[in-house]
């Protein structure tokens, strides 16, 4: 059984994850009557394992690496039906995940639904737990919420393709985050309902090292805060900013007696100030 649905994965350079991923989509349980891969200009081996599946989806290739705001809009623009779901290309969506969200988008009408995402590596190593802990992406747990009036992660959702169409898609500018968040605020300004249902999972397949992890979270950081010109004052307000959110997490790390954690809480803050002032001295806004 199919539902009426597309579903899309952007990938960039996925040859660890895109596999796996891919046929965990071809086992959904009802399946998406439509998969599409948007090869967003890979020069790993991504091309040829896609490659192998093209008999099953649709494969749509980025001459050149264009980011995730276009290719999330180019995969809407060329889906077949009005319903578009999406998944990232290390997120392994479990077989009912789009059942779930279906049925919650269509009882409660809303122009978006996410779902809820577990960290499959989160035991391996201190910085996938640190990413569990602390970059909980849709932190609400197991519930079903009609309307939360804030943001939804990206890596899982459902998606209305005439409200996508009526607030004019996703912001191309945003490359690899962000897009997400900038795209949700635009539906919460035009009162459309974002719904999450916590009960439809998927598996986050990412396994950090410190330095990957620090650009992680730099990148989330500085795209989901929305992409703004350095300056003096914002470079102190962010270094605040950032020294407010070390503390949190550390006393909450302490108390919990994660303290192989604490050590990576002012890792992170040393890398987002050091960073934020070099943005400040190239002006450059989306400084990594």
């Amino acid at each position: 059984m199919k539902l009426n649905i597309s579903l899309y994965i952007p990938v960039y350079n996925g040859e660890s994850t895109i596999e796996s991923v891919l046929k965990s989509a071809l086992q959904l349980d009802p399946g998406a009557d439509e998969i599409i891969i948007i090869d967003d200009g890979s020069n790993d081996q991504t091309k040829e394992i896609i490659k192998k599946y093209e008999n099953r989806i649709k494969i749509i290739k980025n001459e050149t690496n264009q980011g995730l705001g276009f290719s999330r809009n180019l995969a809407i623009s060329k889906s077949k039906h009005q319903l578009v779901a999406s998944i990232d290309a290390d997120v392994e969506p479990e077989k009912k995940w789009l059942l779930k969200l279906y049925e919650t988008q269509k009882k409660f009408g809303s122009a978006i639904c996410g779902g809820r995402l577990f960290e499959k590596y989160k035991d391996k190593n201190i910085y996938n737990m640190w990413r569990h802990i602390h970059g909980t992406q849709n932190p609400f747990g197991d519930k079903i919420i009609e309307n939360l009036g804030d943001t939804v992660s990206g890596s899982n959702t459902l998606l209305n393709k005439e409200v996508w169409s009526n607030v004019g898609g996703y912001l191309n500018e945003y490359k690899t985050n962000g897009e997400d968040v900038t795209f949700c605020r635009k539906l919460v300004i035009s009162k459309y309902k974002i719904s999450y249902n916590g009960t439809a999972e998927c598996n986050h397949l990412q396994n950090d090292n410190l330095k990957s992890l620090c650009n992680r979270a730099r990148r989330a950081y500085v795209y989901g805060g929305g992409l703004k010109e350095p300056t003096f004052l914002r470079f102190i307000q962010r270094s605040i900013r950032h020294s407010k959110f070390c503390i949190r997490f550390s006393l909450k790390d302490f108390i919990n007696l994660r303290f192989s954690l604490i050590y990576i809480n002012f890792i992170m803050l040393f890398n987002h100030v050091i960073k934020e002032f070099l943005g400040l001295i190239h002006k450059k806004k989306d400084y990594i």
